[in-house]
């Protein structure tokens, strides 16, 4: 269960109001940094068979950060400024429930990572990322004899400048319909059922000559599915059958199979089994790493093989013991890294390469495994404490940067070991303390035609919530309180401590 998951209070039961009365609330959160935080929203329509709501939310930072190489500038501003509304609505009909939302997101930002002395192709200039987004879902409700679930989604984007200041940025539209149908037989849990998807990815026109090599995007998957449920296991099995169009045609088949065994009323077993593509869109890298070249468009990746399985251990009440492990094998994995050459050329014939100051992408063929665990207690209701750690394998083949392949190739930027500490106590009723600790080690980059060993991270945050009244509340949250300087990217360090204070009011 997530960690906001306690022990109840005796006083609580059977008395607290299970919904919430108010219609709206808005929280206000600002730092050193420049950061700051804005959530709003409001309930417009809320009753038995309609639900018309609207969010909105701000999320910005415009502060200096030192980098952690030696080189020429010592530091750079890093600027972003997201800005999110949204609006929702839902309908329960008789025999099934309606969901339509839209959204439009701005987005502006600079290319911030460290130059290393060159001259900085974007000049700090500040990119824009605009999406608007429309969607519908439907669903049968339970009662159905035929279940089924589906949702079309539409996005148009747009940004400001592509491979250089003197070029449009790229521009097209996304189109994703999901549809699932389910018919339950013999009564007792069994299901055949059918996933389909079909997702397009079209690039409008553009002058821009590093776009030369972009490609429109088109998948159609199908995934015909069978699954048993008895007393105390339950199984599907199934296949995923892909048609992909990219620079070439491509028919994949991988497994999609689900084990689970419950061997007792709080443990059990699982295993999953499974496969198939990574789109890599360029909103989905964007939300990866808005910092990666414009114009770039990474290229799909495949996994032939993805097993993830464990225990899980609860038998004493409050107390939760998990063992997980994992492999994966995929094709055309790819790694973000400094140093790509940049040619002016294009503008001036008579310029000579230089490095550029955002990301490029490399490509491998990956081959990952993990082994960890997970402890988390809440034994004591006001304390919820949890534990995960986890240790990574990789195995990397055949990548190619800046034309030049990697003789001693690694796994850039993926961690060796992981740790994660989380914890909430509860000191009054209306007064709440949090920490969380994040470490990760053996991190790689590739720089100068050479593996550089990047820095630990060790992130301990700390918070505190009061709650002045039901309605009203203040927090404050200090975070990478040990000031640890490392870089979240090569090259694009993150923020050393910074504390954020503010208030939310529900009305």
């Amino acid at each position: 269960p997530p960690l906001e998951i306690a022990i109840p209070r005796p006083s609580d039961i059977n008395t607290a109001i299970p919904f919430d009365l108010t219609k709206g609330y808005i929280s206000l959160n600002g730092g050193n940094y420049a950061n700051f935080d804005v959530l709003f929203g409001y309930r417009i329509i809320n009753n038995d068979k309609n639900d018309l709501r609207f969010n909105f939310f701000h999320n910005s930072t415009n502060g200096d950060i030192k980098y952690i190489q030696d080189s020429d500038q010592k530091t750079n501003e890093a600027y972003l400024m997201d800005n999110l509304g949204q609006l929702s609505y839902s309908h329960m009909f008789e025999s099934l429930n309606l969901n339509i939302h839209t959204s439009y997101l701005h987005s502006m930002y600079n290319y911030y990572g460290n130059s290393f002395g060159n001259a900085r192709i974007f000049n700090n200039e500040k990119q824009r990322l605009g999406v608007m987004n429309l969607g519908l879902g439907i669903e049968s409700t339970t009662d159905s004899w035929l279940q089924y679930k589906g949702h079309v989604d539409f996005k148009n984007f747009s940004t400001k400048f592509g491979s250089s200041l003197v070029y449009d940025g790229i521009r097209g539209n996304q189109f994703n319909a999901l549809l699932n149908i389910n018919k339950p037989f013999n009564d007792s849990g069994n299901t055949l059922g059918l996933n389909g998807e079909l997702f397009g990815l079209f690039y409008a026109t553009t002058t821009d000559p590093a776009f030369e090599d972009n490609k429109n995007y088109l998948s159609v998957n199908a995934n015909p599915y069978i699954s048993f449920e008895g007393l105390n296991w339950r199984a599907q099995l199934g296949v995923n059958i892909m048609f992909q169009q990219h620079d070439k045609f491509e028919v994949r088949l991988t497994p999609n199979i689900e084990l689970a065994l419950n061997i007792t009323d709080h443990s059990s077993i699982f295993a999953n089994i499974k496969g198939g593509y990574d789109d890599n869109t360029y909103l989905n890298v964007w939300n990866e790493s808005r910092y990666v070249t414009p114009g770039i468009v990474v290229k799909p990746s495949i996994s032939y093989v993805d097993i993830d399985g464990g225990f899980r251990i609860g038998e004493l009440d409050g107390f939760r013991f998990d063992i997980l492990g994992g492999y994966k094998r995929t094709q055309n994995e790819h790694f973000f890294l400094m140093g790509k050459l940049y040619n002016p050329k294009i503008i001036d014939p008579s310029s000579e390469a230089i490095m550029i100051e955002t990301l490029a992408p490399a490509y491998a063929d990956l081959t990952r495994s993990y082994i960890g665990g997970m402890l988390q207690s809440n034994i004591w209701a006001p304390l919820d404490m949890a534990i995960r750690i986890k240790k990574n394998f990789y195995d990397t083949k055949n990548i190619t940067f800046n034309s030049t392949e990697i003789n001693n190739p690694l796994a850039y930027n993926l961690p060796g070991w992981e740790a994660d500490f989380r914890a909430s106590y509860e000191v009054i009723q209306n007064l709440k303390i949090t920490l969380n600790y994040y470490f990760a080690n053996e991190r790689w980059s590739f720089m100068y035609n050479d593996n550089v060993k990047m820095n630990d991270i060790n992130d301990l945050n700390i918070g505190v919530v009061y709650s002045l009244t039901p309605k009203l509340s203040f927090n404050l949250k200090a975070n990478n309180l040990l000031g640890q300087k490392y870089d979240i990217w090569y090259g694009h360090p993150a923020q050393q401590l910074n504390v954020m204070g503010g208030v939310s009011f529900k009305f």
